[in-house]
């Protein structure tokens, strides 16, 4: 009974990473055609509900 809980468990786990994962891959790809048509990283880090720092890593504009 307890493998099956601890499979059943990894595989939730494991599947909210990923859509976390895909999640964080979506607003960077979206932070960086907004910072292309020339949208403010401010702009970019409110609509996206980080912080600026954050999206200027996103950019490339900071080291991480």
């Amino acid at each position: 009974m307890m493998t099956l809980f601890d499979k059943e468990y990894i595989l939730k786990t494991y599947v909210e990473s990923r859509e976390k994962e895909a999640s964080e891959r979506t607003k960077i790809g979206t932070a960086q055609k907004l910072y292309e048509m020339g949208i403010s990283v401010q702009d970019i880090a409110k609509a996206s509900q980080v912080s600026v720092e954050t999206v200027e890593q996103w950019l490339g504009l900071v080291r991480a």
